[in-house]
């Protein structure tokens, strides 16, 4: 019975949460003097203290500890709760909740634990009018609209995609704070950036031309060359791709070409010559998997009727006085 008492303990409960607390201000603290210790870390992903395991990262062992103990004792407390009402013949139901909150609290819990562990992100993925392979959907950009502040600074972001998955087709409007959501919102879709981006370019090899776009493979005298990157103004002079070819060491198969025929150069005994760049309006987006999502709208559904049933049962006490 000890060990019972000490788990349903409010003091037990209050010492935990401000535990926490504590160990989340020095958290941030230690984070903020020593970012060097911390490059890699996004969002809400644990994953990377324990991939990183370090001293420095003591305060989140701590506090990862607390926040387990913390759901025991709000587990218990609650348990104990509805089992002395059960016991007692309570029937009415705004009498409960404050156990619906707690069962809210403990759901959020959950849900940050499988968030944490289980979120990812994918690499920013550059869309146009033409379709792109992105997860397990394809989706291209159906028009784009914006409006802007009196300064120039961008103030709405309209991007109407098109998405195809699990042959359907169906339109979405994407936006800063306007994400689109998929799998009712375990899958986000989430704007990054947007403007007039490359969309392909035009790379003439010995008199032939071809068109590529970033991550195409041609073939060389024999040895695959893939266009790695392009670089844009003011970053450089003029735009530049880079060129990466198969085998060699990491120095070697890199190539940098800028634009025009001026510029014409002999690569692997060819005449490469980047002669033309073709510009869209594009977005850049990243695609974020979160499984804790269908939790977080259970857990607000027991937040939001918990507090319902609380406001009613002090409104009707007030009455009744």
């Amino acid at each position: 019975m000890k060990v019972y008492d000490f788990l349903i303990s409010q003091k037990t409960g209050i010492i935990s949460g401000f535990t926490i607390t504590g160990l989340l201000i020095i958290g941030s603290l230690i984070m903020n003097y020593w970012p060097q210790y911390y490059v890699g870390l996004s969002g809400e992903d644990i994953n990377f203290f324990f991939q990183n395991v370090k001293p420095i990262h003591i305060w989140f062992y701590l506090m990862f500890f607390a926040f387990i103990m913390y759901g025991i004792f709000i587990f218990f407390c609650t348990l104990d709760s509805i089992i002395r009402k059960v016991r007692s013949g309570t029937r009415k139901v705004a009498l409960y909740g404050a156990s619906i909150v707690h069962i809210g609290f403990l759901v959020t819990l959950a849900a940050h634990l499988i968030g944490g562990i289980g979120s990812e992100s994918s690499n920013p993925i550059t869309v146009a009018g033409t379709w792109v392979k992105a997860d397990d959907f394809e989706i291209r950009l159906e028009d784009f609209k914006s409006t802007s502040y009196p300064n120039g600074m961008p103030k709405r972001i309209y991007a109407t995609m098109k998405l195809r998955r699990d042959g359907q087709e169906f339109e979405r409007v994407l936006g800063y704070n306007n994400p689109i959501l998929l799998d009712h919102g375990a899958k986000e879709i989430l704007l990054s950036n947007y403007g007039n981006m490359p969309e392909s370019i035009t790379l003439d090899i010995g008199g032939e031309e071809f068109d590529l776009r970033i991550g195409d493979t041609v073939t060389i005298d024999g040895t695959k060359v893939y266009l790695a990157d392009i670089f844009l103004p003011p970053r450089v002079r003029l735009p530049v791709i880079r060129l990466v070819s198969e085998g060699g060491d990491e120095q070697n198969s890199q190539m940098y070409l800028p634009i025009g025929k001026q510029n014409r150069q002999n690569i692997l005994g060819e005449d490469l010559a980047f002669i033309n760049m073709n510009t869209s309006t594009a977005v850049v987006f990243t695609v974020k998997d979160n499984p804790s999502i269908p939790l977080t709208l259970v857990a607000i559904g027991c937040f939001g009727s918990g507090m319902l049933l609380v406001i009613f049962r002090t409104a009707y006490k007030m009455v009744r006085v």
